[in-house]
């Protein structure tokens, strides 16, 4: 399997710091419900701390104001027992880690990314609260397709921005967020160009909103007797499938 790190660049870079991290830390500090707890035993082999950017060791300015506290970047790696409750286990450690992190999970020679946008808490400062946090689909490091590969390359060290940690960091989620919806998206493709990534996040927001509004139509649909109120749910469900397909165009232009 290809060393994620050094296909990240971040190896070449910074020094390697390996450090592991107890389970037991997380029951201990986090407030755990036995659910929690248990999907740490069962799905969590090793958590370990494997790389961190700070100012000592790369060209980038820290960033602070009222809303973000960006010092460091850490890189995490999580390797797991089976490849389930990604999601869960991802909410758990940036609830219980303040600091921005890149979580990588190794499961069977692939990996999934994990990113979460953390502000400081306007009710405690000394808490921080994610604002939003992003997964990549699967990706094969023994057989990359071409989507995966544009993928990594653009969040190599060497392709980021390096203005400051939040603007790194950032761009890495923006990233992972275009994979993550790669199936609205079609193609994968990067910008710096930072309107266009807001654009482009609010059309997919609008297009996955459709698909739940679609979808509830749907099971209006599947469940209505009425000939009348069918044909009307017909008709919202067809409209509702030509807005998508306008800003689907929209988005692959």
């Amino acid at each position: 399997m290809e060393n994620i790190f050094e296909l990240l660049e971040v190896s070449e870079k910074v020094k390697y710091l390996g450090q592991k991290i107890a389970k037991k830390l997380f029951y201990q500090q986090g407030n755990l419900s036995k659910d929690d707890e248990k999907v740490f035993t069962e799905c969590i082999d090793k958590l370990e701390m494997t790389y961190v950017l700070d100012k000592s060791n790369i060209n980038i300015d820290i960033f602070v104001n009222e809303e973000y506290n960006y010092l460091a970047i850490g890189y995490m790696k999580v390797i797991l027992k089976k490849d389930d409750k990604i999601e869960r286990i991802s909410k758990i450690i940036n609830n219980n880690i303040p600091s921005p992190l890149v979580i990588i999970f190794e499961y069977d020679e692939k990996i999934v990314i994990n990113t979460a946008i953390k502000r400081i808490s306007k009710s405690d400062k000394n808490k921080v609260v994610v604002e939003q946090s992003h997964t990549t689909p699967w990706i094969d490091l023994v057989d990359l397709d071409d989507t995966s590969e544009k993928f990594l390359n653009s969040i190599q060290l060497s392709s980021l921005i390096h203005s400051n940690f939040y603007e790194f960091y950032k761009m890495i989620d923006d990233r992972i967020y275009t994979l993550q919806n790669i199936e609205l998206v079609g193609e994968y493709k990067t910008t710096d160009d930072k309107t266009k990534i807001e654009d482009t996040k609010e059309i997919i927001e609008k297009i996955n909103t459709y698909n739940e509004e679609l979808k509830r139509i749907i099971n209006k649909i599947k469940k209505e007797s009425q000939f009348n109120k069918k044909m009307k749910f017909n008709v919202e469900a067809s409209k509702i499938k030509e807005e998508i397909a306008i800003l689907q165009s929209v988005l692959n232009k």
